[in-house]
């Protein structure tokens, strides 16, 4: 059997760099001690390979300070604190008062459902801005939804459904412009790794990223930056009300949680071997992996195009999007197609609504979806020429009713 073609790294990347398991393994043979917790010559080493990542990460979003980038368990876990400490620390500030938030349909539902299960309830104002047909959204039409009671707008810096780029900077700074008190959380899981982001040149108050995609990591890594916007150096006078109590390896005294970042939201033993491993992946991402990814979209692109029966959907070339493309074949379930393409090609697409409802709902896909593609770093050419031949010869497959 032919070798497996690995492209749903919109998912997750694979394969990692060998780094990355050495890493990990190096890190439990020789100093899996708890970090933070005791001054030992283990808790000390388990502590380096956390301290490096933070670090690394806030040069490369252009933190003010490390210490502003809090480790999480994922980004979905960064999503879920950002919003529910937002939402949840202005209510017991002003509790008679209904914040509103301003979101979009092309929300990955980290976000999503987060937010409904507080409108739901009424507990929020939500108002969910459609994107035009290539998956972007019109930034004043989103700011014009911004309103004084804003407390939150929360906007993905790149669709997993289309890889379409989104108008953060934009929306950032005018949203300082139109309502200054709310808070701009930006869903960086597609995008950190893949392309340079700068918290401050983009006015982003809450950055949420995934330490296993475009940082190459192991999963159950991740990070959220917290600008002084939400936590200013007066720490007493957080914006973001965290409801993770536990222990924290700076400060062992009193019930009180710490004030100070990132103890204040990073109670409890984090995922130090995980994190061993993310710094390895990040330290061996190929300088050339974005040109090859570039490539490996344009080429697709251009072949899937060529195929009859295909759709395509979202920008129409490789510019100004991330390496993911979303097709169908006219007659075929997008997940028949990936299963066709999983059993009789060995090649790993994923089909379906890829955790983004909304956006298949305005694209006219329904429940449907369609068949999402992701080359990464280690995709060759030859993979792109094996999957358009798989999707060929599915597209020349009669169905058997």
């Amino acid at each position: 059997m032919e070798s497996c073609v690995y492209l749903d790294n919109a998912a997750t990347s694979w394969p990692k760099p060998p780094e990355v398991a050495r890493a990990m393994a190096d890190f439990l043979d020789r100093g899996a001690g708890n970090p933070g917790r005791g001054g030992h010559r283990l808790a000390r080493l388990a502590q380096e390979p956390v301290d490096e990542v933070r670090t690394q990460l806030a040069r490369m979003i252009h933190a003010p300070c490390a210490d502003r980038v809090v480790m999480t368990h994922g980004c979905t876990d960064s999503v879920n604190m950002a919003i529910h400490g937002v939402i949840r620390g202005l209510l017991r500030r002003t509790p008679c008062r209904t914040p509103a938030v301003v979101t979009s349909c092309a929300e990955h539902n980290a976000v999503l459902r987060t937010l409904h299960c507080y409108a739901k309830s009424d507990v929020i104002d939500l108002t969910i801005i459609d994107v035009d047909a290539e998956g972007a959204v019109d930034a004043e039409e989103f700011l014009a939804a911004c309103t004084e009671r804003t407390a939150l707008a929360c906007l993905t810096h790149a669709s997993n459904v289309l890889g379409t780029l989104q108008p953060v900077r934009e929306v950032g700074h005018g949203l300082r412009e139109r309502a200054p008190d709310a808070l701009l959380l930006v869903d960086a899981a597609q995008t950190v790794g893949h392309m340079p982001v700068d918290v401050e040149a983009e006015a982003i108050d809450l950055l949420a990223i995934a330490g296993h995609k475009g940082l190459l990591g192991p999963t159950g890594t991740g990070a959220l930056y917290v600008g002084p916007r939400a936590v200013p150096d007066e720490a007493c006078a957080s914006r973001l009300f965290c409801d993770r109590r536990g222990g924290t390896g700076a400060v062992a005294r009193g019930l009180e949680m710490p004030e100070t970042l990132p103890d204040a939201l990073e109670a409890g033993t984090c995922n130090a071997v995980g994190f061993a491993g993310l710094a390895a992946g990040m330290a061996h991402a190929p300088a050339d992996r974005h040109e090859r990814e570039h490539r490996a979209v344009a080429r697709l692109l251009e072949g899937l195009r060529e195929i009859e029966g295909v759709t395509l959907y979202g920008r129409p070339t490789a510019e100004d999007r991330l390496p993911t493309v979303l097709f169908n074949i006219k007659g075929r379930l997008a997940r028949d197609v990936g299963a066709l393409m999983d059993h009789e090609y060995n090649i790993c697409v994923r089909g379906g609504t890829h955790c983004a409802p909304l956006l298949h709902q305005h694209l006219g896909l329904g429940e449907a979806g369609g068949v999402r593609v992701s080359p990464g770093w280690a995709t060759t050419e030859d993979d792109i020429e094996r999957c358009l031949e798989a999707v060929r010869a599915v597209a020349l497959t009669p169905v058997v009713s």
